[in-house]
């Protein structure tokens, strides 16, 4: 039987196979930046070989958000996000669309001072958020002809802008600032994810809310499919946006699924509505909670409707989502704002208020910021602020 001894100068096993740490952190180092680079060359190739992916065309799928901002008529204020699905594009100086002329500032919000930003909120300052969709953002107001972009009344306003005005000039030597958080097309979903987002950076002391009539409108796909927006969902989206590989990538894969939906057969979609009703309560139920939290002042405002008899079904679903925010509302002690002229009630004798049925126009926007102001001052919601009345 042959007997074996250990070789001292034979390295163990482990040893033969151990290397240094600063080796396999260098190997490690190599290979990643290869990797990064890589990623860098297909980006940087796709972006001088290949066209411009817009990442508003691949935000808006469904075709009734395409009819609204991702048009060729209406395309030229927005542009994609990663959260939101579109924004208004920064620093839009006197631009005028769909009969609208507006400016923006850098954080992508409506604002009478272009290229203006949205400052950190000043010690004693006094901050107003008005959240909502076109009507809050003054959509036709002022109005403008496209061939006559200059020919307007500068003090049609906004009732945001107005407000703003008004308070200023009752409390001259007191910071104001009216904020329009606002874009045409968005829900309830939309404005509580934006909130959820930019409440602590925004500090309000009060916040105005008013959606209705595109929660209520119908689309292939609801907004809570739409519009994701769980933070998987969103990353995808902001890759999407950052990277014109990753959207040519995204474009190229859904091109793929719609060419194998095209040879299946595929069931006919049946329209709803992009927020159900009890999701819009919800939805205006967790803004309220979501300010109250932060001791925020907080008025929930009717979306206005014209009349009953131009498109009936469509004024029976506003009546419905109306009445039940009015209700819950009341419930829960929460201001809410119902401006009876702006509702089929009055009609006919409401239509010098309105653009069309829809839309409030600048007598409108001034009738809410008039009531608006009679609230805020009634329950003395900005506390020792002087707020007037009256629009003179």
């Amino acid at each position: 039987m042959l007997e074996t001894t250990d070789n001292p100068e034979t390295p163990a096993p482990d040893a033969r196979l151990s290397i240094p740490f600063k080796r396999r952190l260098a190997y490690a180092t190599i290979i990643y930046l290869s990797f990064l680079l890589l990623l860098a060359a297909i980006e940087i190739g796709t972006r001088l070989g290949m066209s411009h992916v817009s990442s508003l065309d691949l935000f808006v799928v469904t075709s009734q958000q395409k009819a609204q901002v991702a048009d060729a008529n209406h395309s030229g204020i927005f542009e994609g996000d990663p959260l939101l699905l579109w924004r208004l594009k920064a620093n839009l100086d006197h631009a005028v669309w769909d009969f609208t002329v507006l400016s923006t500032n850098s954080a992508h919000l409506r604002s009478e001072q272009p290229s203006g930003s949205l400052q950190p909120k000043q010690p004693g300052a006094i901050r107003i958020v008005c959240l909502g969709d076109s009507v809050t953002f003054g959509y036709r107001v002022p109005v403008v002809w496209p061939d006559k972009p200059t020919e307007y009344d500068p003090e049609w306003l906004p009732y945001p802008m107005l407000l703003e005005k008004q308070l200023r000039a009752a409390n001259p030597n007191r910071n104001i600032e009216v904020v329009t958080m606002a874009v045409p097309g968005y829900t309830s979903h939309q404005g509580l994810a934006w909130l959820r987002r930019d409440i602590n950076r925004l500090k309000p002391d009060l916040i105005t809310l008013s959606f209705g009539w595109n929660d209520a409108s119908f689309s292939d796909v609801p907004d809570r499919e739409a519009i994701k927006t769980n933070w998987s969902a969103v990353g995808v989206r902001w890759l999407v946006d950052h990277s014109q590989a990753f959207a040519h990538a995204t474009r190229w894969l859904r091109a793929r699924e719609a060419l194998k939906q095209q040879a299946q057969t595929q069931p006919r979609l049946r329209p709803v509505a992009r927020v159900s009703q009890q999701e819009y309560l919800n939805n205006i139920f967790a803004i309220v909670d979501l300010s109250r939290e932060r001791g925020t002042g907080v008025i929930v405002i009717a979306a206005p409707y014209r009349d009953h008899s131009s498109e009936a079904p469509e004024a029976d679903l506003m009546l419905q989502y109306r009445v039940a925010l009015g209700s819950t509302m009341r419930q829960r002690q929460v201001p809410f704002l119902e401006i009876r002229e702006l509702t089929e009630e009055a009609y006919p004798s409401n239509e010098g208020w309105f653009g069309e049925r829809i839309h409030p126009n600048h007598m409108g926007h001034r009738l809410i910021a008039s009531e608006l102001l009679k609230l805020i001052g009634s329950q003395h919601m900005l506390h020792d602020l002087n707020v007037p009345s009256l629009i003179p």
